[in-house]
């Protein structure tokens, strides 16, 4: 399982326009079946340096997009509406440590309890 986020650099006043463009986006790839995203905006009403929104999702793998597969809401409108407020975005991509992963390196000693998250619930 891979976790992917794009981050869209932006300018204060137009923060929240562009987490509902993102979410617009990404609700137009979740009816093509991608997994749900969580959209985040930083900068706004939380400390940091810049001002940004960011969409996680996850994927079971890396594929590069087929441009004859992005829905037409967003070939055809939305991708221009947010990069016409995004100064410059970034896409980060990383790999997901499940349990299935860390049993397979052998670096699992006990099940994960649900709810846990922590290295020690792994190494206890």
């Amino acid at each position: 399982m891979f976790l992917i986020k794009r981050k869209c650099f932006t300018s204060r006043e137009n923060l929240w326009k562009v987490a509902s463009i993102l979410q617009k986006i990404c609700n137009e790839y979740e009816e093509e079946g991608r997994s749900k995203a969580t959209i985040y905006v930083s900068g706004f009403s939380t400390p940091s340096e810049e001002y940004s929104v960011s969409a996680e999702w996850t994927s079971e793998s890396l594929n590069a997009s087929d441009y004859k597969n992005v829905p037409d809401k967003i070939k055809e409108k939305l991708s221009s509406d947010l990069m016409s407020l995004v100064d410059f975005y970034e896409i980060e991509f990383h790999e997901v440590a499940t349990l299935e992963k860390l049993k397979q390196r052998n670096l699992s000693k006990k099940p994960l309890n649900k709810g846990l998250s922590y290295c020690s619930d792994l190494w206890g």
